[in-house]
């Protein structure tokens, strides 16, 4: 068939099939008498089929190689269909710029912007688009690099290996040739240099009676010219990382499961000594240790005579916060509301020059009231913390600008019980001027004797409601504590409070505590001792703290006494799983040593195939604990580079001892 039939066949220019066959694609016999081209059913079948695969915009470059069978058509298709979607997004992206300025308003448009985004996606672009091509070009060759195939006989010598790849070659319609015969043949198939090794038992999880050949070429030269350095190096351990746990799938799904329990036991266990360590620093504020000052037999815990060197140590302690102190006093009302304005002068009634009779003088407006000695008493409370009157109050009305804050200051001001200033006419705004008493022991004996003190003239700033059930034992009048403290030293007084109680803010300190109280004088109840009213002991409500604490101490001491033994279970376990999941992949490695592979690439390979899996687990073990509950994010996340340090040196250690089999004693099948 000459050239012009040809072009009529096919529809290829005369300057076309010329151009094709300087490119080596085709190869047409010559006629002997005068030597014209004379074209086959096959080179027909050529011309279209490079015809078909430039229509799909096929580089020659790779035509050529499907031509020649070094690329199968399947994979040369399927190539191209990726570098088509690769050109169809970049046309997209044009497209979509398009649109971008065919929507601007104006004739004129920022140019530089359009095209230091255009620049940049292109960049980006190219960049990612650079590396995927190249993983995909070693992905490629690596496929095509190595293949393997099971033997229905065993092969024991050169010749039965020979026959083998014979066979193959045979079967697979390839051309084969012997290079160098010998239990680590080389031949070639199609033209392409292989060299093969042999390995009996399991490949990949599966059991063979037979041997397995697998053969595998060197690198491609034109491949390594255009993926250089590094980077093949790298694409080259992904894909074989990949390959291997495609292959191994079962052992690969027991080490990511095997993994995943490991943190998932891990973070539980370190959670929960985590969790009882922070019960055990909450513990003062989940159970409060409370003290209180009492007599020396433990009856009264109010009405006492406190000394001031036990408040000065209390008020001095690291260890103690919220005290309670109370001072009572004893306040004088008349007897019957005699009344005289108008004569004398409020000097001369608060001294007591008017005597017999209450006055009320007036005082820029507001009223001052003098109760005559001997008359009605009432009691009054000096206070340090508003949670000291709840006891007995129901709510208090202040005056303007006025609250607890302001009123514990010590100024001389007072809250009153609001049947009180019923009582004797009062309100909010009126200062009661009145004479005052305190208690102090007998000079000899337990009991208490009333002292004198100068009167006092208070502000009313509030008004109590005190509740019934409480109204027998409540004051008629609250103050400060700080404005009782300085009515005993404008008196001259040595100042003694009534009550005291306290919270340890560090009950962990509670011997140090104990012991600088004893100090001061307080010592535990005795019941057996004489009664009185001196603050001498103290009540400390410790018990269920101790017990608690006691009980988280010895919970705390056996996690932590399992530490060690957990990092060497860890440990154990980094070095006893990859080991046993190796086991069955000593043939594969002495294969990869066989045919030329470092010792240094081997170890590398399969340690960080299996760190991979390992990591792959752990991660999903912490994200499971970390949904769940069972430890935060960040416990997680130390969870796992704890596992992760742990297993590394456990496989470090297994992959070492793997390294040290006999190559030549696996692949003869004698280890």
């Amino acid at each position: 068939m000459n050239t012009k039939q040809v072009e009529e066949l096919t529809g290829i220019t005369r300057q076309n099939i010329r151009y094709y066959e300087r490119q080596n694609l085709l190869e047409p016999a010559r006629d002997t008498g005068n030597a014209y081209r004379d074209y086959s059913e096959e080179d027909i079948r050529r011309l279209k089929l490079i015809k078909m695969l430039r229509m799909l915009d096929m580089p020659l470059k790779e035509i050529g190689q499907v031509i020649n069978g070094n690329l199968p058509l399947k994979e040369a298709i399927e190539k191209q269909q990726e570098n088509l979607l690769h050109q169809q997004k970049q046309l997209q992206a044009a497209v979509e710029v398009c649109v971008n300025i065919r929507k601007e308003k104006s004739e004129t448009f920022d140019v530089d912007t359009y095209l230091e985004r255009m620049e940049r996606m292109a960049k980006g672009g190219s960049v990612f688009a650079r590396i995927v091509d190249d993983y995909k070009q070693v992905a490629d060759e690596e496929r095509r690099r190595q293949f393997s195939f099971y033997t229905e006989q065993p092969v024991h010598t050169a010749g039965m290996f020979k026959k083998a790849l014979q066979d193959y070659a045979k079967e697979q319609h390839r051309k084969f040739q012997m290079v160098k015969e010998g239990m680590y043949p080389e031949f070639l198939l199609d033209g392409v240099p292989y060299t093969a090794a042999r390995t009996f038992g399991k490949d990949g999880g599966i059991e063979s009676p037979h041997t397995r050949i697998i053969c595998s070429r060197a690198d491609d030269e034109k491949g390594k010219r255009e993926v250089q350095g590094r980077r093949r190096i790298v694409f080259q351990s992904i894909y074989s990382i990949g390959v291997n746990i495609k292959r191994h799938r079962f052992k690969s799904i027991l080490n990511v499961a095997i993994s995943m329990l490991t943190v998932v036991m891990l973070v539980f266990y370190l959670g929960s000594l985590s969790s009882t360590r922070q019960q055990f620093e909450e513990l003062p504020e989940a159970i409060p240790v409370r003290a209180i000052v009492m007599n020396a037999i433990g009856t009264l815990r109010n009405g006492l005579l406190v000394r001031q060197q036990v408040l000065d140590v209390v008020y001095a302690s690291p260890y103690i916060g919220e005290i309670e102190e109370t001072a009572e006093l004893i306040g004088h009302i008349p007897a019957a509301d005699v009344w005289r304005t108008g004569e004398g002068s409020k000097e001369d009634a608060l001294s007591g020059e008017e005597s017999g009779e209450s006055v009320r003088l007036e005082e820029g407006g507001k009223e001052a009231v003098l109760l005559e000695e001997g008359a009605e008493e009432f009691q009054i409370v000096g206070v340090n913390r508003p949670e000291i009157t709840e006891d007995y109050t129901e709510e208090i009305h202040w005056a303007d600008g006025w609250g607890w804050g302001r009123f514990l200051e010590g100024e001389p001001v007072c809250i009153a019980g609001n049947t009180f200033l019923e009582q004797h006419d009062l309100g909010i705004g009126d200062k009661a001027a009145f004479t005052l008493e305190h208690y102090q022991s007998l000079p000899l004996g337990p009991g208490l004797e009333r002292s004198s003190l100068k009167p006092e003239k208070l502000e009313i700033v509030g008004v109590m409601g005190i509740t019934e059930d409480s109204a027998a034992q409540a004051p008629q009048m609250i103050v400060p504590v700080n404005r009782v403290k300085q009515i005993y030293k404008e008196n001259g007084k040595v100042y003694f409070a009534s009550s005291l109680a306290f919270t340890v803010t560090d009950p962990m300190n509670l011997n140090t505590l104990k012991q600088d109280l004893v100090k001061a004088g307080l010592s535990s109840v005795v019941p057996e001792l004489t009664d009185t009213y001196i603050g001498s002991a103290l009540r400390m409500e410790d018990d269920v703290f101790i017990q608690a604490a006691i009980g988280l101490e010895k919970n705390i001491s056996l996690l932590e006494a399992f530490l060690p033994f957990i990092l060497l279970v860890l440990l154990l376990a980094g070095y006893l799983v990859p080991h046993l999941l190796l086991q069955g992949r000593r043939g594969e490695y002495a294969i990869m040593r066989a045919l030329g592979t470092s010792k240094k690439r081997c170890t590398v390979l399969f340690f960080t195939e299996h760190m991979l899996l390992a990591m792959a687990g752990g991660a999903v073990g912490a994200c499971l604990a970390a949904v769940f509950g069972t430890a935060g994010i960040r416990a997680a996340v130390m969870v796992w580079g704890l596992f992760l340090l742990c297993h590394t040196l456990g496989a470090a250690v297994a992959m070492w001892m793997f390294g040290k089999m006999s190559v030549a004693a696996v692949l003869s099948h004698r280890d």
